[in-house]
């Protein structure tokens, strides 16, 4: 196996990108805890670092084709990193990766707590903000029932990991679900490749069994207590997004899924200059015709052929529940229909496992 800088340099030589291996050290520089893990030039502990940061290389996030190549649906730059770590044998290197955090759920997270609108849209981290909403919510319809947010995945602060979005129950299929959300007010620009990698590195560094034991955590005991729930180590990889962000006249008082993104106004809604379509919508359209993107469905299903407990990767947008007869959750002051939203969501693509 090669290690992290080979690995790294491999491909972006496959995209015609020789300029961005200066951005290793950035990206993939070894921190203390790195060092405490494994000796330098640890060949396990090499991989290990590459795949735990891939996903935040900027070329993961690259749109269009790639230097001197023909504008063809392979030549993307997507389209081309995915197939280099399928032809090298690179996407393994995520096996590498384990749980290091004893304990993921000593947050205090609970869908009950006390929460103001004004406070919490005090922010522009907005994408932080809908995850929270969807977690007070609770149950989100063509989703499943969301337990937790933000679950943290580092045992010390010298760790690089982040934090997952969401985790849910898919009361359908019985699985847990490994949620990476994306939005922002004005349209997501990050690419699906980024989504899909990121969402399984987060996959391969949580331990599931940890969900069982659990007895401090009021979302997982609250779980514990749906009907038909019974504790499993099968999961599934979800990307959930924004369809678009329309201008009023658009339709954005019904659709767009905040109106509360100025936290200098938070009682104020506010709609973009123009409609924009996310990124990660786009893409899943052109994911569904299998023609256009047939290196990011192949890495998908080599992901699942890897993992025995991963039952699928499900592509699935957002949307405002405006028939929804629900009320709000009380705890939560000065919620308002004319400015804040239920949620629902749809499924586009589900990619299966075949084993």
């Amino acid at each position: 196996m090669f290690n992290c800088k080979e690995i790294y340099e491999i491909i972006c030589e496959s995209i015609n990108r020789k300029d961005k291996i200066n951005e290793f050290k950035t990206i993939f520089g070894q921190n203390k805890n790195d060092k405490k893990q494994g000796q330098q030039g640890d060949n396990s502990s090499e991989v290990k670092q590459f795949a735990a940061n891939f996903y935040k290389a900027s070329i993961v996030n690259y749109k269009g084709y790639a230097n001197g190549e023909k504008q063809e649906d392979k030549n993307r730059y997507s389209e081309i990193i995915s197939s280099a770590l399928l032809s090298k044998n690179l996407l393994q290197s995520w096996k590498e990766l384990a749980p290091v955090r004893p304990n993921h759920f000593d947050t205090a997270h609970t869908p009950s707590e006390k929460v103001e609108m004004e406070k919490l849209q005090g922010t522009n981290r907005k994408e932080e903000i809908l995850a929270k909403l969807l977690f007070y919510q609770r149950e989100v319809a063509g989703l499943g029932y969301i337990f937790d947010y933000q679950t943290p995945l580092k045992e010390t602060r010298n760790d690089s990991y982040g934090k997952i979005d969401l985790l849910g129950y898919n009361t359908d299929d019985k699985c847990y679900s490994v949620i990476e959300l994306k939005y922002r007010p004005s349209g997501s620009e990050e690419t699906l490749l980024r989504c899909v990698l990121e969402a399984y590195t987060y996959y391969r560094l949580l331990d599931i069994k940890q969900i069982n034991s659990a007895v401090g955590h009021d979302g997982i005991q609250q779980l514990k207590k749906l009907p038909g729930y019974e504790h499993t180590n099968k999961a599934e990889l979800v990307v959930l997004f924004d369809e678009k962000s329309c201008t009023k006249d658009g339709g954005g008082a019904e659709t767009n899924l905040m109106l509360r993104i100025d936290p200098n106004k938070p009682n104020n809604p506010r709609y973009p200059s123009k409609t924009v379509v996310s990124q990660q919508f786009k893409e899943c359209k052109e994911l569904i015709d299998s023609s256009k993107r047939k290196g990011l469905q192949t890495l998908c299903e080599e992901i699942l052929a890897q993992e025995p407990h991963l039952k699928q990767i499900r592509f699935v947008v957002l949307r405002v529940d405006t028939d929804s007869k629900s009320s709000y959750p009380t705890n939560i002051k000065g919620w308002s229909r004319k400015l804040d939203r239920l949620y629902q969501a749809e499924t586009l693509l589900t990619i299966p496992s075949k084993g």
